[in-house]
């Protein structure tokens, strides 16, 4: 009488299944590294200290909506291009213009903008110095005697 042999389940398939594993375990620790090694977690220089200001930032932004000065921003081609217009919707001109191009991510230095007055209330920056295209933050200062607005927007520079 023979005895009947129940087949062997094969063993290579936890294996399989450990191996899948470690590989996941692998590249998930791959991705945290880089993750926590390519981002800070700030977004600006001294945060506490902004908060405790903020009163103050919010007092600035009452004053210079009571200018009622309307800015717009927009890029063409390799040129930014700011228009001004005061409270009566008038070309806003001898006003003088300063500013700085930020990446928001990345760690590029800002780069500085020379705006030059075309008229009608026209202010215009080369953008040829700008090394990656894509998202940049605008920082300017609009100044017309004691007047001042502080311009902060995000561009897409082709």
């Amino acid at each position: 009488m023979s005895a009947i042999e129940t087949p062997r389940k094969s063993l290579w398939i936890p294996w399989v299944f450990v191996g899948a594993m470690l590989v996941v375990i692998a590249v998930n620790a791959v991705l945290v590294t880089y993750a926590l090694k390519s981002f800070s977690g700030l977004v600006v220089d001294k945060p506490y200290e902004r908060g405790v200001q903020y009163n103050q930032v919010l007092m600035a932004k009452a004053r210079q909506d009571a200018l009622g000065w309307k800015v717009e921003t927009h890029v063409r081609g390799r040129v930014l291009e700011i228009h001004l217009t005061g409270r009566d919707g008038a070309p806003l001109d001898r006003v003088t213009v300063t500013g700085e191009l930020q990446r928001p991510l990345g760690g590029l230095a800002p780069l500085a903008l020379s705006f030059t007055a075309v008229g009608n209330g026209r202010y215009v920056a080369k953008l040829d110095a700008v090394p990656q295209h894509g998202q940049w933050d605008v920082s300017a200062t609009l100044q017309q005697g004691d007047e001042r607005y502080f311009l902060v927007e995000r561009v897409f520079v082709p």
